[in-house]
């Protein structure tokens, strides 16, 4: 594959042109995984942790919860799952299904529509039913059906029974007036739970919650455990259900699934993803995009999110150089990383946010120049050696950073966020 500067000119300056930095830019500014689909799963860098449950799922997986902070890439590793992207996935795309957790009518309404991958096995099986439907109705009813519209439901039945495509579909709006309304809705649960029980993975993916969300969290999971136990009593294909780390509390359902968290992304990690993704740093200097990793604490939501920041603020002055750490910082302020990170930070500092903003300025201090006296970091960033003891020991005390003594004084370093995981769970 060719680098960027090998496809295009290069403008005098030495600058990538316009068309390359224009790439970068609409690719960081689709922030959601949704945004891209399969295109997304095709550069997608595969955490290990996935890469066992893309191994597990090719057996039997069970149902398992996919655990994750808001912004990691769930959605990403589940796409990266279906689409047969992640290292170790093997069995048949025909065998996966994946969608977005929604209330059941505006599901099935997107199935209807034509507006997701399994609407058209959804589509033939309600009609199935439908058709089952109609020729349940007492005769004196059947002498009344509109004979254009039944004869529509005899032809498409006919058509499902041979190979191939067998549109076009019949009027399903209207067989569903002739059933009655309540009765088209079981049908159509009927029809779903068919379609499902046919596969061997089933991809949840949970909608992102704020903080004021968790009556809406605990309704969703209720719901899929609902889902989960009409499943179970059929063919009780995997289910994966990702879940946002940060609204995870006390749920009965949580109890019944084994849990697996999706851990953020080490920085050369994240710079893989990009030069997987353009087969070339440009227009940053690697550094440059070391510290935007850094920043993002491993979430790659944030990462893409200072990427563009950066470009932004590249661009409107007209530089030609590639990008530098200096220029990063500029963009991305301390006060912009400490409210990325707010519901990480909260529980510490519920009420001093100066601290939040002093915790940030220490871990990334710590993540870029290494260990660190403690009594070096109380000078430097001008705190009495009580209060940075009181920082360091809420930072320790969630797995931000680690101390050791060296004689009289104590070593800080920084725990990347990969490794918090063991921190979070000894």
């Amino acid at each position: 594959m060719q680098s960027m500067s090998e496809i295009v000119n290069r403008d005098p300056s030495g600058r990538p042109e316009s068309s390359d930095i224009e790439r970068v830019r609409i690719w960081a500014r689709h922030l959601a995984a949704e945004s891209y689909g399969q295109y997304a799963a095709m550069y997608y860098v595969s955490p290990e942790v996935v890469a066992a449950l893309a191994h597990e799922l090719d057996e039997w997986g069970g149902l398992i919860g996919l655990l994750g902070s808001l912004g990691v890439g769930k959605t990403s590793a589940l796409q990266a799952l279906y689409w047969g992207k992640a290292f170790g996935m093997k069995n048949s795309r025909d065998e996966r299904v994946f969608f977005k957790w929604r209330e059941e009518g505006e599901l099935f309404d997107s199935f209807l529509q034509g507006e997701h991958e399994l609407s058209l096995e959804f589509i033939e099986e309600y009609s199935r039913h439908l058709f089952g439907a109609l020729e349940s109705l007492p005769k004196r009813k059947k002498l009344l059906l509109d004979s254009s519209k039944y004869t529509e439901f005899v032809k498409f039945m006919n058509r499902c029974s041979q190979p191939g495509d067998h549109r076009p579909y019949p009027d399903i709006r209207w067989a569903e007036s002739q059933v009655g309304r309540s009765y088209a809705k079981e049908l159509r649960r009927h029809a779903w739970f068919d379609v499902l029980e046919m596969k061997r993975v089933i991809l949840i993916d949970t909608p992102d919650y704020s903080k004021t969300d968790k009556r809406r969290m605990d309704r969703d999971l209720t719901d899929i455990s609902r889902f989960w136990n009409h499943l179970a009593n059929r063919s009780g294909p995997s289910i994966v259900v990702a879940i946002q780390k940060e609204m995870f509390h006390d749920h009965f359902f949580l109890g019944k699934m084994r849990k697996v968290e999706l851990v953020p992304l080490s920085a050369d990690q994240m710079l893989r993803a990009y030069r997987l993704r353009f087969d070339t740093l440009e227009p940053f200097a690697e550094e440059a995009l070391l510290t935007l990793a850094y920043m993002s604490r491993g979430i790659f939501r944030r990462f893409k999110n200072y990427i563009s920041l950066t470009l932004n603020l590249w661009m409107s002055e007209g530089k030609s150089e590639e990008i530098d750490p200096a220029t990063v910082r500029r963009a991305v302020p301390i006060e912009r990383i400490v409210e990325d990170m707010e519901l990480e930070l909260k529980p510490l500092f519920p009420k001093h946010s100066e601290l939040s903003i002093m915790a940030v300025r220490v871990i990334l201090d710590l993540e870029e120049n290494g260990s660190q006296k403690q009594s070096y970091l109380a000078t430097k960033f001008e705190m009495e050696a009580f209060e940075m003891s009181r920082l360091l020991n809420k930072l320790e005390s969630v797995g931000y950073v680690r101390r050791h003594r060296d004689g009289t004084d104590k070593i800080v370093e920084a725990i990347n966020p990969v490794e918090r995981r063991t921190a979070e769970h000894p």
